[in-house]
């Protein structure tokens, strides 16, 4: 890994070595700079290397996530309205809880609009997105969404870094349209393997009203 250049600016020379500053045209170890830049710094250039261990060898480090859906079908129309949401996730130490929350919940709403709505269309003929648009693209809106409960397990990673921390990324969303998915196949029956699950999947399937 090479790292540089480093600039040492002259103005500098006058501060304390001490406080950690570098002084003009020398590095902390008293070096003298190189070449002249043309502009009045100096030019020092290091080199060094970095190798990556075997850590990825023997432990698991991935974030895991289960999540649950409670979903309510229409018996007569198959309207599908999902009624209550919950995520438990393990990614380490969360070093800003109120964030990672918000990222969870953010996905999970993405996860049910992945689930009912979202859907494009293609006009092969012509390669032309059809639903280019949010007015045609559909995707959740408020009257949508359900409470949603999210849990982080108290955990630690000391593999993962200094910090003992995991990223959460796409945590939230791995999942969620599978867990609708298996709610709305508990409520009715039916099992829907291509999403969307929209009304055309379901009506013809579903079971008969008592």
């Amino acid at each position: 890994m090479a790292v540089g250049p480093l600039l040492l600016d002259p103005a500098v020379a006058a501060l304390d070595h001490d406080l950690g500053v570098l002084p003009a045209g020398r590095d902390l170890a008293g070096h003298v700079a190189g070449p002249d830049t043309g502009c009045g710094l100096g030019r020092e250039v290091a080199e060094d290397t970095i190798e990556f261990g075997d850590v990825t060898e023997t432990h698991q480090q991935s974030t895991f996530g289960a999540h649950f859906v409670e979903a309510a079908v229409d018996a007569a129309t198959g309207e599908i309205r999902v009624r209550r949401m919950l995520s438990v996730c393990a990614a380490g130490r969360i070093l800003n809880p109120k964030a990672a929350r918000s990222q969870v919940i953010g996905a999970m709403t993405m996860g049910v609009g992945a689930a009912l709505m979202e859907e494009l269309a293609v006009d092969k003929r012509h390669g032309f997105f059809v639903n280019h648009d949010l007015a045609s693209y559909e995707v959740p809106v408020h009257a949508d969404i359900p409470h949603q409960d999210m849990i982080f397990l108290d955990e630690v990673d000391p593999y993962s870094s200094p910090m003992k921390a995991k990223g959460v990324a796409e945590l939230g969303i791995c999942g969620v349209a599978a867990a609708v998915a298996n709610a709305v196949h508990n409520a009715t029956g039916v099992r829907v393997r291509h999403y969307p699950i929209t009304l055309d999947k379901l009506l013809d399937r579903l079971p008969e009203v008592a």
